[in-house]
């Protein structure tokens, strides 16, 4: 991120973003796996080491692994719902970089303040 922009600057362009997150979709935490499986059938030809294929979305909770089965039917829309929580994602850290920014900005500014009215008290008491 660029270093050196106004405040105002930079207070519109972190607007704009989260002016986009207005426009997000459905969206899910977690990655989406093809996992290869058994049926338990004794006479399916998974039983035979052809394993079948399934889809789990995965995150973590707490530090912990927690699975979900996804049916076949919602594979397609479970993929788009995790690609826009990427993107919700990284819009958020875009915003929070900006946020920072915005900080350490102010911070500067308040600092140069402080050392110019101190220099101007000096100035004034000699």
């Amino acid at each position: 991120m660029k270093t050196g922009l106004s405040t105002n600057v930079l207070k519109a362009r972190r607007d704009s973003r989260i002016k986009n997150l207005s426009g997000s979709k459905a969206f899910i935490e977690g990655s989406l796996k093809e996992i290869k499986v058994k049926c338990g059938n004794p006479n399916c030809r998974c039983a035979n080491g052809e394993k079948h294929t399934s889809h789990i979305l995965t995150r973590k909770v707490n530090g912990k692994t927690k699975s979900v089965y996804v049916p076949v039917g919602m594979v397609k829309e479970v993929e788009k719902w995790v690609e826009e929580y990427r993107k919700i994602k990284t819009k958020i850290r875009e915003i929070t970089e900006i946020n920072e920014q915005i900080i350490r900005q102010h911070v500067k500014v308040n600092r140069a303040v402080g050392k110019n009215l101190k220099h101007l008290n000096q100035q004034q008491q000699t």
